[in-house]
């Protein structure tokens, strides 16, 4: 008996090196206090700060075209929006301070592939769980949302937790994704999202 997997689009994470991490938390509190660069008005966030990144597009560019390849090389044709290239630079580049209770409703992004860097994570995931006694459990999670290849709408949770701190996701841009509130503590939880295309 043998049983096969049916094709269906992956996910990547990684650990982001030290020295691009630590760079990229500089600019990202230096953009907080600055707070000259707000990106509210293009992101469907519920969020009071969330700012441009600049100063490290140039710098990041190759780690993240690194990964984009990788996850390309998994994806079909239709999964990569047409695109048959192989060749990726990142455009979009913004940091989220997310706050206690705010939270990103249901969406996707522009671009062939997308990805989250969880920067800063305030809280332990088990006192999150703790909060709700609920049929489910997507306190505080990052929450992927697609169809089967039955045709019925399900999810893939990530827990997200201290020990995820200086990780990576990317994923397809089109991918429908969630980010829940955190109740658990008064400080930010910082995340670095950006967008890649076909270059």
């Amino acid at each position: 008996m043998n049983l096969f997997n049916l094709p269906n689009s992956p996910i990547l994470k990684d650990i982001v090196p030290n020295e691009l991490y630590d760079s990229l938390l500089r600019e990202s509190h230096r953009s907080f206090d600055q707070k000259t660069s707000a990106h509210n008005k293009n992101l469907v966030g519920h969020m009071k700060h969330e700012y441009f990144l600049k100063e490290n597009m140039r710098v990041l560019d190759p780690y993240i075209r690194h990964l984009a390849q990788s996850l390309s090389a998994n994806l079909d044709k239709g999964d990569k929006k047409g695109y048959n290239g192989n060749n990726y630079i990142l455009k979009d580049l913004w940091v989220n301070f997310q706050q206690k209770h705010e939270f990103n409703p249901i969406h996707v992004h522009d671009g062939i592939f997308s990805f989250v860097i969880f920067m800063t994570v305030p809280y332990e995931l088990n006192n999150e769980l703790k909060i709700f006694d609920a049929n489910g459990d997507h306190t505080s999670r990052l929450e992927f949302v697609y169809t089967n290849t039955l045709g019925r709408i399900v999810q893939y949770v990530l827990d997200i937790n201290k020990s995820d701190e200086k990780r990576i996701v990317m994923f397809p841009a089109s991918l429908n994704h969630v980010v829940y509130p955190f109740y658990t503590s008064n400080d930010y939880r910082i995340t670095i999202s950006g967008n890649v295309y076909g270059e």
